[in-house]
């Protein structure tokens, strides 16, 4: 007994301790990011100011964002951070939920098991061989890499650690497959199972049918979207080119996130969490309240306003909805709004981040495409106010007709311009990304950068932040910003298999032997992305599908710049689609209101983006003129 209970201590120290490593390793990461802002912020003085740009501050950017994108991986499985697909393990319980758990579990377990071989492998040749980067610093590449290989060693750990532990709770609930089918745990397994086997057969008579079948079998069971398409790019290899096609998931990883332009990703979520743990998300509600809270309505303009401007500093819709959803929710039941007129409005004002510059979905359109990231931002800065408009505009309508409000009182001048100075700094954020991109005075990753040194001396000099909470605030976005990174380097290997069986090509080939009107092309492609919005969050959506659109969209004369931000404009309705539209379970867990509730509230919200895709597809100019005019 004795031996028994020692033997748990000591695997419990060891959980422990492999649990500290990983946190000591995401918190390196966060002050790493933050270095990174600093370095960038320190090149564009000198390039500027002094014209003498520095020759090392852009190669060490991007290597630690190599080092980040992978480290931070595992503290993010850990806690939950990496999407999956949930609409069918949601319905089922007991124990085919757990065995569902476990699989995804194993599937990320493989995935980094392999990612860890082959990255050591190549590591250790480029050790050898002593190379280098082609860059001016001429770094060794087994140091870039290294990171590579300890990150994905975390994530193997910490995968291996939680399928560990679903496994003994499903051999607590016992492992007998049991007479009634909801009850039989392996039943997921056998589907998934069956899903590849269906797929790997039609691989062989149409590539791209093939591997969407393999990646949903894999994705429908739960297993992480960035390891399902890992998973399949991987299987995908192994089938065309053998075992030697293997080695290649290294590399191909590696230049899907060694990018300057998806670093501004990291440094958005950075400088928005700075900002909110600062307290900007009250301030900011607060100064539109006093603004524009005596219109009818005024509590639900002001939400929205609110959404739009913390939109424009934190490029994430789903920060945008849960920070804002925390101060303005309880405002508009204090004053008598509508409940479902309030989670909606809230969930599809929260949409609002991916469309109003800086955006994390235009950053990965430009990654994928080579666009302009600039020009994109420029170009949903009309639209993006467009739609705040519809948004108001509609929800003061529906507070005019059922009379379901409180109206305040007009604020005198004084009270507004007092506020206006408590507010200044975080209105501030916006103005200083938008101007520096515009002027040419900054590229999009550098205004990031910008915007994050700004955020944290903001956040010191006014004592919202302590210097002592750096470390934490840094690290609190990393979750997110990983999530992201990891599925830029599975979509990858997905993508490159994409690219060797041509599915692109061949699918810009039907089209023009078939002589389809673009606009039909344009109307199913919609279609097609408000179903996949139905099962998939925004970046999955973008990297499985640009690659093959992309081509096809311009082919048929569509301008890359325009149709960047009408897909934009598309994934803010997978933000907000039943089942899976990730603001509306954010907007849900805040509201505690039940999800028919919320899912009847942002219906009309629907309607009015279908109508926002109306007016851009009939008016491009709203989109195409802003970035015609930009310097630089």
């Amino acid at each position: 007994m004795e031996n028994k209970l020692e033997a748990a201590q000591q695997k419990n120290i060891v959980v422990r301790i492999l649990d500290k490593i990983t946190d000591i390793s995401d918190s390196a990461m966060g002050i790493a990011m933050l270095a990174v802002a600093l370095m960038t912020m320190y090149d564009v003085i000198m390039r500027h100011f002094f014209h003498a740009p520095t020759e090392w501050a852009y190669d060490i950017c991007v290597y630690i964002l190599i080092w980040y994108s992978f480290i931070v991986a595992g503290q993010a499985l850990k806690d939950g951070h990496h999407i999956k697909v949930d609409v069918i393990i949601n319905m089922v319980k007991g124990r085919p939920r757990v065995m569902t758990d476990l699989v995804a579990y194993i599937g990320v377990a493989v995935y980094s098991a392999m990612m860890t071989n082959y990255c050591f492998q190549v590591m250790a040749t480029n050790f050898r061989m002593g190379a280098r980067s082609i860059s001016l610093l001429r770094a060794p590449l087994w140091i870039i890499q290294l990171g590579m290989v300890i990150g994905a060693a975390i994530l193997f750990v910490q995968a291996v650690l939680l399928a560990w532990g679903k496994l003994k709770e499903l051999a607590k609930m016992g492992l007998a497959p049991g007479r009634d089918i909801k009850d039989n745990p392996y039943i997921p397994l056998v589907l998934m199972i069956i899903g590849v086997v269906v797929g790997i057969f039609l691989f062989n008579l149409n590539a791209g049918l093939g591997l969407i079948v393999i990646v949903f079998s894999f994705m429908l069971v739960g297993v992480p979207i960035f390891a399902s398409l890992g998973l399949v790019g991987s299987l995908g290899l192994f089938m065309m080119m053998g075992v030697n096609g293997l080695p290649q998931i290294a590399t191909i990883a590696q230049k899907g996130v060694e990018s300057y332009t998806m670093l501004a990703v990291p440094l958005f979520i950075l400088a928005g969490n700075l900002l909110v743990e600062g307290g900007i998300g009250g301030e900011l509600f607060d100064f539109c309240s006093k603004w524009v809270g005596h219109l009818p309505g005024g509590i639900a303009v002001a939400t929205i306003v609110a959404c739009a401007i913390f939109a424009a500093i934190s490029g994430s819709s789903v920060a945008t909805a849960a920070i804002i959803g925390v101060v303005a929710l309880p405002q508009l039941k204090k004053y008598g709004y509508d409940t479902t007129l309030a989670v909606g409005l809230v969930a599809a004002g929260g949409t609002l981040g991916i469309l109003i510059p800086p955006s994390t979905s235009m950053i990965i359109y430009s990654t994928i495409t080579e666009e302009s990231t600039g020009a994109l931002f420029m170009g949903g800065v009309i639209p993006g106010i467009m739609m705040a408009a519809i948004f108001a505009g509609y929800a003061v309508i529906y507070c005019v007709k059922t009379k379901r409000y409180t109206k305040l009182e007009r604020c005198s001048m004084g009270d507004r311009m007092r506020n206006l100075v408590v507010s200044i700094w975080g209105l501030l954020t916006p103005v200083i990304i938008l101007v520096s991109i515009y002027t040419g005075f900054c590229t999009p990753t550098e205004a990031a950068a910008v915007s994050v040194v700004y955020a944290l001396i903001v956040s010191l000099a006014r004592g919202k932040i302590k210097p002592r909470e750096i470390v934490h605030v840094t690290k609190i976005g990393n979750g997110s910003a990983g999530m992201i990174m990891m599925i830029v380097a599975g979509a990858l290997i997905f993508g490159n298999l994409i690219t060797i069986t041509q599915v692109s090509q061949t699918l810009v080939n039907f089209v023009s032997e078939q002589q389809i009107p673009a606009n039909l092309v344009l109307l199913i492609m919609c279609l097609l992305f408000v179903v996949l919005g139905m099962f998939l969050e925004v970046v999955s959506i973008m990297y499985i599908t640009m690659p093959i659109v992309y081509p096809l969209m311009t082919s048929l004369g569509f301008d890359g710049i325009w149709f960047g931000v009408f897909v934009t404009l598309l994934m803010e309705m997978a933000l907000i689609t039943p089942p899976v539209g990730l603001n509306t379970f954010v907007i849900q867990g805040i509201s505690k209101e039940p999800m028919a509730r919320v899912i009847k509230g942002v219906l009309p919200f629907m309607a009015l983006l279908a109508l926002g895709l109306v007016i851009l597809f009939l008016f491009p100019n709203l989109a195409t003129w802003l970035p015609s005019q930009m310097s630089g």
